[in-house]
């Protein structure tokens, strides 16, 4: 396994964007509209949780 960074990124690197995208857009969603702050934050979070197992049960295929 090499020690170097790759060059492009990882399916990890992608994984990681989309959990932040998920909970970044759910405090947006909850700061600008009618949508209470902590509904909308527990949504985003089993999203991104579920991105999360999402990839990593992926892995495993």
């Amino acid at each position: 396994m090499s020690v170097m960074p790759a060059d492009e990124p990882t399916r990890f690197d992608y994984l990681l964007g989309a959990m932040g995208a998920s909970l970044f857009c759910a405090a947006l969603l909850g700061a600008l509209s009618a949508v209470p702050i902590y509904l909308a934050a527990s949504v985003g979070s089993l999203i991104a949780a579920g991105v999360g197992i999402g990839g990593t049960l992926g892995e495993y295929e």
